[in-house]
């Protein structure tokens, strides 16, 4: 096994319901008498969630200034906005109110209104300057209203820059929330649009890492199929639209522990569809996991043979071990005998997987053309190639490489 460093997690309060408990939870946590409560512009406002918040903080003495502004994919100049907020009537604390996006804006705000400056300092700088370091982060309190993105326990936030149309991530140990409160109760009104592209992103999570990294933690490979088997069972619940409390329950757990670092531990691992979908999103201003199960199966064809072993894993351990348990809602799944045929026909399951979470579509209605994969090649590159002319991947994925994949989904 490699050697590895998990980083912490923030204190995990879960449970269908919790929120009703949600005043006291964070009093007692101490964060301070005042927050900034940064959220979306629309689901919290309409279904007055956001103003229950508001109600039962009040209640518990802590007053609140509220940013509800933030958009799907969160601006840089949002979080500015939310950092001067904060500066200006002196609040001691962040709450994160939200899906991704609004966890990902509260983590960013709290580490500029300490640190300084304005968010893409720390994340790419401007004119080649020399990127900045978060030197401190106010306590960050994050409430998830969907499962999918982890951002509710992760050390990353991932933010857009409009203008130049580039996203990228801000990532410290200073913006690790302090406590994360976790009710699948909201998970109930997700539409199956919605829940398929945030399952979508789960998979990716517990995927990546574990098809570009070695065989050298069985553990960490034995963690993962199993999340992916529960993943996927839980999922056909959603998609039938048999889904009650318990099963958004399963997921948002999954969920959780799909970011937190104990899925690839001792044997590493990358986020190559994550670097190829960024960009995506940064210029078509997709929903993330849309862009990410209209990339994966191109992603998994171009590269299984160089990572057989790692898919003839999946098949043996996921896709054989759920037929074996009398699960099996996919109808590409055969009985193989040869190592390849197995891989291969790991990625045909997964294809079909994204099919029915309705992910895995074509992007020329969402605003792709012919001409921009070479500009969206050239981003990915320079965002994610780390001064190298290829990102990490089992085959290393390269400019042409990258233009072709993205031509693939148009």
């Amino acid at each position: 096994m490699d050697s590895f460093n998990l980083d912490g997690m923030p204190a995990i309060s879960f449970g269908a319901g919790i929120f009703s408990d949600i005043g006291p939870l964070i009093k007692d946590g101490g964060f301070g008498n005042k927050a900034l409560i940064v959220a979306g512009a629309n689901y919290l406002q309409k279904s007055g969630k956001l103003w229950k918040l508001d109600d039962r903080l009040a209640a518990a003495g802590i007053s609140c200034e509220i940013y509800s502004k933030v958009s799907p994919n969160p601006r840089a100049e949002e979080v500015d906005e939310a950092v001067r907020i904060i500066n200006e009537t002196g609040c001691d604390f962040v709450i994160g109110f939200g899906g991704g996006s609004a966890m990902d804006a509260a983590k960013a705000a709290a580490a500029v209104a300490v640190s300084g400056g304005r968010v893409w300092d720390y994340i790419r700088g401007e004119n080649d300057c020399e990127v900045k370091e978060v030197t401190g982060a106010l306590p960050v309190v994050t409430i998830p209203t969907r499962y999918g993105s982890g951002a509710e326990i992760s050390i990353f936030s991932v933010i857009s820059n409009g203008g130049a149309k580039e996203k990228a991530v801000l990532t410290s140990a200073q913006i690790m929330p302090a406590l994360a409160v976790i009710d699948a109760e909201f998970c109930l009104d997700l539409s199956a649009v919605q829940a398929g592209y945030a399952i979508t992103d789960i998979a990716a999570h517990l995927l990546e890492t574990y098809i570009s990294g070695g065989a050298t933690s069985p553990v960490a490979d034995s963690l993962t199929e199993t999340l992916l088997c529960e993943l996927i069972k839980n999922a056909y619940k959603v998609i039938d639209g048999g889904a009650a409390i318990n099963e958004h329950e399963n997921i948002s757990y999954i969920s959780l522990l799909a970011l937190t670092g104990i899925t690839h531990v001792g044997r590493g691992g990358d986020f190559p569809l994550h670097d190829l979908e960024h960009p995506l999103s940064a210029h078509l201003d997709l929903p993330h996991g849309l862009g990410l199960g209209a990339l994966f199966p191109h992603l998994m064809r171009f590269s299984f043979e160089s990572a057989a072993d790692r898919y003839e894993k999946l098949y043996l351990y996921v896709f054989k071990r759920l037929k074996n348990e009398n699960f099996m809602p996919l109808t590409s799944f055969k009985e193989e005998t040869g190592s390849f045929e197995r891989a291969a026909n790991a990625v045909d399951c997964f294809t079909e997987f994204f099919t029915a979470l309705g992910s895995f579509k074509k992007l020329a209605q969402y605003g792709l053309t012919e001409e921009m994969p070479e500009r969206l090649a050239s981003d990915v590159i320079r965002l994610y190639g780390h001064g190298g002319d290829f990102i990490p991947n089992p085959e290393k994925l390269r400019h042409s490489d990258i233009i072709e994949l993205y031509k693939k989904t148009l």
